[in-house]
C-alpha cells in the first residue's frame, strides 16, 4: 500500500471517495434495522424506546460525517458522488477488510447484509464501528484498511502531507455546507459540530472528530467545537445527541450484549412481496441520492430544497414495507 505522504492528488480524492462511501453505506444499513422496530410511526423521537434513540443518533451523525467528508472533499477540488450503496455478503465491508483475530469472537460470522433490529444485524454494525488499536502503521506492509479508524488515519496523514499543495484557496472555497450543526442551547447560542473546512488545523479536527464519535472510546478526545452538548445542558430533546457520550461502537456493543431486551420487531415473511412501495423506496433513494450529488456541488452553505424533501421521504416506505414482513432492499 502506498505511503499516504507519496499520494498523487488522484489517490487523496480516491481516499475521499472511499471515506464518503463508507459512511453512505451505512446509512440505509442502519435505517433499515431502526424503522424494523414495531410502533415507532406512532411515536416523536423523544418518545422512542432507548434502542432506537440510539441507532437514530447514529444515523444521524453519520449524516454529519458524510458532511464533514464532502466538505473536505470540496475545499481539495474534488467534487463528492454518492453511488448506490450494495450489500453483497461476498464482498464484504466497503474498502474495509477487518483481521478475524482482531475481531472480539462473539462479532465473528457477520454478514453484511441489511435486516432488522438484531443480534445478528448487531454484530455486523459493531464489527463495521470496530475500533483499531492505536499504533504505528508501516503503509509499505499493508494491504489493505482493517477498519474506518485506518482510512481515516491515512488521509489524516495523507493531509498533513498534500494540505498546501491541494488546497484550492479560500475565494474558490465557496460549497461548504453546514448543515446539521443547527443547534442552540439554553441561552439561544448556536451549538454544535463546525464542519467549514479551510485550514489544515480544522481539516485534521473534522477527521478526528469521526474517528472518535466513530470508533472512539472517549469523546472527551473529540476537539471542544465539535463535540455535541449535553442534553441536560439543553430545552428541546435532539435526536442527533443521545448519549453523545458514546460512540458509535459502544452504542452498538450495549444493544449487542443486550438483545434479549430489544424493543420487538417486525419479522420477514418468507415469499411475501410488496412491489409499490418497494419502487417507491427505490425512486424515494434515488431522488436523495441525486440531491446529495446536486447538493453538494452548489455554491454556498444550503443544500437543495429538494433535499429536505427527500430525506424526510425515505422512513415511510421503509415502514410500510416492514409491517407487511418485507425487509426493504435498497438499490
Amino acid at each position: 500500500m502506498k505511503d499516504p505522504k507519496d499520494w498523487t492528488q488522484k489517490d487523496l480524492h480516491v481516499h475521499l471517495q472511499h471515506a464518503l462511501d463508507v459512511e453512505f453505506w451505512t446509512i440505509p444499513l442502519y435505517l433499515t434495522a431502526l424503522y424494523s422496530i414495531k410502533g415507532l410511526s406512532e411515536l416523536k423521537p423523544k418518545d422512542y424506546p432507548e434502542a432506537a434513540k440510539l441507532v437514530q443518533s447514529v444515523v444521524i451523525q453519520e449524516m454529519l460525517h458524510m458532511e464533514i467528508v464532502c466538505n473536505l472533499c470540496t475545499a481539495l477540488g474534488y467534487e463528492p458522488r454518492f453511488p448506490t450503496p450494495k450489500y453483497d455478503k461476498n464482498k464484504g465491508i466497503p474498502f474495509i477488510h477487518p483481521k478475524n483475530s482482531h475481531i472480539p469472537k462473539d462479532l465473528l460470522g457477520y454478514q453484511v447484509k441489511v435486516g432488522p433490529l438484531d443480534a445478528e444485524t448487531l454484530k455486523l454494525f459493531c464489527v463495521v464501528e470496530m475500533p483499531q488499536p492505536w499504533k504505528d502503521i508501516e503503509w509499505a506492509h499493508k494491504k489493505s484498511y482493517e477498519s474506518i479508524a485506518e482510512l481515516y488515519t491515512a488521509l489524516k496523514e495523507g493531509l498533513s502531507h498534500h494540505w498546501l499543495a491541494q488546497y484550492v484557496g479560500d475565494e474558490k472555497n465557496t460549497r461548504q455546507k453546514n448543515i446539521f450543526s443547527e443547534y442552540h442551547d439554553s441561552d439561544h447560542l448556536h451549538h454544535g459540530f463546525s464542519q467549514t473546512v479551510n485550514s489544515l488545523e480544522n481539516a485534521l479536527n473534522a477527521i478526528e472528530a469521526i474517528m472518535e464519535q466513530g470508533e472512539g472510546a472517549d469523546s472527551g478526545n473529540i476537539p471542544e467545537d465539535f463535540r455535541p452538548p449535553s442534553l441536560e445542558d439543553v430545552d428541546e430533546y435532539h435526536a442527533g445527541w443521545f448519549k453523545g457520550e458514546l460512540c458509535h461502537y459502544r452504542k452498538f456493543n450495549i444493544l449487542f450484549h443486550n438483545a434479549r431486551h430489544l424493543p420487538p420487531v417486525h419479522e420477514v415473511i418468507d415469499g411475501q412481496e410488496a412491489p409499490e412501495i418497494q419502487t417507491k423506496l427505490e425512486a424515494s433513494f434515488e431522488a436523495f441520492r441525486k440531491e446529495l450529488e446536486r447538493s453538494y456541488a452548489l455554491e454556498g452553505s444550503e443544500m437543495t430544497p429538494g433535499f429536505w424533501q427527500h430525506m424526510m421521504a425515505l422512513p415511510t416506505p421503509i415502514m410500510d414495507l416492514w409491517k407487511l414482513g418485507v425487509c426493504p432492499v435498497w438499490k
